[in-house]
Order: structure tokens, then sequence, then C-alpha cells
């Protein structure tokens, strides 16, 4: 596959454009890069003949350079890169979407820069909205973060993800776990403690701000995971008007069924025009 490289807000960001069609951007997970997009979906060939998309590697993840600071990892910083890499590449008004961490980019760029955002497509979204709000499970799940961050710092990457895989909270299935621990090692090992420590300590927009996104907006989200919760999801789909809900009934429904995410992302995507 072809990458190319672009510096974004003064980091060398990797990036992949493909396809044929309205311009998309789509941004992966906390831990994740631009293949696990692919990994999510089993094969993106369904979109491509439908979108013109950019994937790329955020900030301290994947091959793309990154800072040693956490206040350089910021919802708002994130949402930065999103929107400029997309100016860069020259794609215009674009649908704009992620899964977990890229969820919330793209949330922020549709609120911040909403003239950039044709529609949305949120993909198990992090625990929105403020603290209080969270329930235990999403509790539990932050607090394992935490924990990653902290650990990294103190023992190394390889050692910490050996200790992540039987942490309660780190993952709601056994082969979850694995899965992003295979993830974790697969990050910056200078930068990936520092940007779980940034974005935990980065505050969300007041869940009243949605109420102002008028492009139609697909969540979706699945059961049984702190770290992506349902409530985040309804939290959206209750705010955002027009919204479409689609929640799987068990925790990894998506990843487990691909063909059933591609189906309603390409409905939903055909709908847009």
């Amino acid at each position: 596959m072809t990458f190319a490289f672009a510096t974004v807000n003064g980091y060398r960001l990797r990036y992949r454009v493909e396809g044929e069609g309205p311009p998309a951007v789509f941004g992966h997970g906390l831990l994740g890069s631009l293949e696990q997009v692919e990994e999510l979906t089993g094969s993106l060939a369904p979109l491509l003949g439908r979108l013109r998309l950019l994937v790329y590697d955020a900030r301290g993840h994947g091959e793309s350079e990154g800072p040693e600071d956490p206040a350089l990892y910021t919802w708002e910083q994130l949402g930065r890169d999103m929107s400029a890499l997309a100016a860069t590449a020259g794609l215009g008004p674009a649908v704009f979407g992620g899964g977990s961490m890229g969820a919330a980019t793209a949330l922020w760029v549709a609120l911040e820069r909403p003239e950039e955002v044709r529609a949305l497509v949120l993909v198990m979204p992090p625990p929105l909205g403020h603290p209080h709000m969270r329930g235990a499970d999403e509790q539990q799940a932050l607090a394992v973060l935490d924990l990653l961050s902290t650990t990294i710092a103190a023992v190394g990457l390889e050692r910490t993800a050996a200790l992540a895989r039987a942490l309660p909270g780190f993952a709601p299935t056994p082969e979850e776990a694995e899965e992003r621990a295979g993830w974790l090692l697969g990050q910056n090992p200078r930068a990936v403690g520092h940007a779980i420590r940034g974005l935990l300590e980065s505050p969300y927009h007041d869940p009243e701000c949605y109420r102002t996104i008028g492009v139609p907006t697909l969540v979706m989200a699945h059961e049984g995971d702190g770290l992506h919760p349902v409530r985040s999801a309804r939290l959206l789909a209750g705010t955002i008007a027009g919204a479409r809900l689609r929640v799987g009934p068990e925790a990894d429904y998506w990843q487990k069924h691909p063909k059933e995410f591609l189906a309603e992302v390409t409905e939903f995507v055909d709908a847009v025009g």
C-alpha cells in the first residue's frame, strides 16, 4: 500500500487516501493506527467505490510523530490535526468519522469547524460528557488507562503490555485484551504514555453543544464495554437531531460482524449522497 506523510501542526503524520467519490476522513482509536481501521471493517473495499477515504496515524500513534508532553494531546489538538490533514490532502467538505478516539476527534471538528463537515460517522464513542455522568464500568476502564500511562513511564511498553492483558477493565473479552495489547506494543514507546495521559485529562464539550450539530449523523456502539459505553452513544443520539443509532448486543459486536458494520455505514453514506 502507498502511504504519504504531511507535516501538520508541527508533526509529521502518516496517511493514505484511496477510493472514488465524495471525500471522507476516518480516525482510529487510542493505541491504534490507520491499519486498525481495516481491522475493524475486515476490508474497506465496499466503501472505496463510494468514497474518497483518508485514513491516518494520529499524532503519537503508529508511524506518525508526536510530542513527549501530555498537554499537547487534547481533543482540540487532535481535531485540529484531523481538519488540517483533510485540507492538506485536498479534501473539501467531507464525511468525518472515527472509532473511539477517532469518533471524539471527529465530533470536535463537527462542533468547532462545522463548515467542513457534511456528515458524521461516530463508532464506539468514548466516555463523553461530564465526569459525574460516568458509570462504574466507565470509571474502571478509565482507571486502567491511567494505570497504563503510569506503568509505561515506570517499566516500559513491553512489560506494560504483558501486565495489561490481565487487568480487569482493560478489555471486555480475552480476545479484545490480546488485540489491545498488540495495538499497545505497536506504538511509539516515547509518545504513547503521554498520549494516554493527555486525553484522560482533556475535557469534552458540554453535551448541550451537540444540539448545534446539523448534519446527518450515524452513531454505532455495542453493549458491555466501559471504554466505549452505550451511554455515550445514546447521549449523542439524544442530542443530535435526526441522528441514527445502532447498538450491537454484545462487546466487539461490530468487529465480529464486519459485513453488517459495512452495510450500516454504506447505507448511511448512500443516503447522505
